[in-house]
């Protein structure tokens, strides 16, 4: 049980009310479309807007070299704690000199 929903922003200006157990979900409760995305992946994998990091802690945990890129320091902080390794707390445009795939 929570109490609380995440409300986003976006450049856009436009809103979005997550519940907090959305943030979190693991592998096997991620819609079909994300999975399948997952699946797709090579390389060295930029987790752009990752939130609370559930794409690149799937992906760490499967031997995958990801770093998670999000431009609020609440979302890295908790991506540290879930145990994600590796993060950046920038905007996408910030990083232009950094190379993924």
């Amino acid at each position: 049980s929570y109490t609380e929903e995440i409300i986003t922003h976006s450049s856009l200006d436009e809103e979005d009310v997550l519940p907090l157990p959305y943030m979190f979900r693991e592998y096997k409760q991620m819609p079909v479309l994300e999975q399948v995305a997952l699946n797709h992946c090579k390389g060295e994998i930029l987790d752009v807007g990752c939130g609370a990091g559930s794409h690149s802690l799937y992906l760490q945990k499967n031997g995958f070299n990801v770093t998670g890129l999000d431009k609020s320091p609440g979302a890295i902080s908790v991506c540290k704690q879930r145990g994600i390794l590796k993060t950046i707390n920038k905007d996408f445009l910030g990083i232009e000199k950094m190379q993924f795939d």
